[in-house]
């Protein structure tokens, strides 16, 4: 069971949710669009886990409290494979040592770059599942 979640790239809501209904723990969600904070913030009350759910715009890992916040035992991120690269190094730096990361929303054929520049941060690869030319990676620090 992870304790402190992130939601990186939050999106609708929907991981942020999941973790929160699953876990019963309170998760903090970041994207870089103020909609989808406001959308995810709405999906929290109608699911009511509000009280579980923090949502955040800003800049990633920079965003102020992303970084306060942490360190985090479980990142997941349904980010493109680019912004996924160059994300890593601060992913590294708000996962707790052992923290695990869910990378999703990068198709197959850019799978090996986002893992090599995980691996160049101290990540090693525990699982990866394609579906659908769609790739997700479960990465471990250290």
């Amino acid at each position: 069971k992870f304790r402190r979640p992130l939601d990186m790239g939050c999106g609708s809501g929907i991981l942020s949710l999941a973790m929160a209904k699953t876990w019963k723990v309170p998760i903090t969600a970041c994207d870089i669009d103020a909609e989808a904070v406001r959308v995810t913030s709405q999906n929290a009350r109608q699911n009511r886990v509000r009280g579980l759910l923090r949502a955040t715009a800003g800049p990633g890992y920079q965003t102020p409290g992303i970084k306060a916040g942490g360190p985090y035992d479980l990142i997941t991120a349904n980010i493109l494979a680019r912004p996924l690269c160059h994300m890593a190094g601060s992913a590294a730096g708000v996962l707790a040592p052992g923290g695990m990361i869910v990378l999703s929303g990068l198709l197959v054929r850019d799978a090996m770059r986002v893992i090599q520049r995980h691996r160049a941060h101290g990540f090693h690869l525990v699982d990866a599942v394609a579906k659908d030319g769609w790739q997700t990676l479960v990465m471990k620090l250290g």
